[in-house]
């Protein structure tokens, strides 16, 4: 569960991939859920592998009634509603009200305890997060195939996916290009710089510190 544009969808496919090597590609089923409705039916040996963002009660109960392991990524929202707009030809008002949402949830979440993947910390470029990741589910991981997993998602590589995505798992999310298995869309990767709000107008800056202050102050993040 992460902030849009805080690298969930990195999060996500790399324990897909470490549940796909612990216990087989047949028995699990990975998917984007922001509430129960969203959920396929899955058997009791299958193993579940959400990203969600905004999320919802329901949804939440229902992961808590099952036991299920959370792993929550956090970015500065400012510069995530900067990225996603920017990326996906979006007015900034509307990002600003999807990571509203998402902070909302996020500070709700982390008083739980859950472990967080800060996006500042470029854990998505560290190729022991996946062995730190592994160890979270727990699910065993040799070092070569946390190296495997690592480079298959590695920035430079998604780019290059994003840019051939396969023709046979091309899913159309609005107006853009998304492949349904892995959920990387053709834009998905930004420039990935931390700190961008503050190359906004002097009045958006101060808006969008003003809107995203609770969060900014629960994760520490400078104003």
């Amino acid at each position: 569960m992460g902030l849009h544009g805080s690298a969930s969808t990195w999060v996500f496919n790399v324990v897909r991939e470490l549940m796909i090597a612990a216990v087989g590609d047949g028995r699990v089923v990975a998917v984007y859920a922001d509430d129960v409705s969203h959920l396929p039916d899955v058997s009791e040996r299958e193993h579940l592998v959400i990203k969600s963002h905004h999320g919802s009660d329901a949804l939440e109960d229902w992961l808590k009634q099952r036991g299920a392991r959370v792993i929550l990524s956090v970015r500065d929202p400012r510069d995530a509603c900067l990225s996603m707009s920017q990326r996906f030809e979006t007015p900034l008002g509307a990002t600003v009200r999807w990571l509203a949402n998402d902070c909302n949830r996020m500070m709700r979440l982390a008083r739980a305890g859950y472990p967080l993947l800060r996006y500042e910390d470029r854990f998505f470029d560290q190729s022991e997060t996946v062995i730190r990741l592994a160890n979270m589910l727990p699910a065993p991981v040799t070092g070569e195939l946390a190296l495997s997993i690592f480079e298959r998602y590695e920035t430079a590589a998604v780019k290059t996916f994003g840019a051939n995505l396969p023709a046979d798992r091309v899913q159309m999310v609005q107006q853009f290009m998304m492949d349904k298995v892995t959920q990387i869309h053709a834009s998905h990767i930004g420039d990935g710089r931390s700190g961008k709000w503050r190359d906004l107008p002097g009045a958006q800056s101060v808006e969008l510190t003003k809107i995203f202050t609770p969060f900014l102050d629960m994760f520490r993040y400078p104003h």
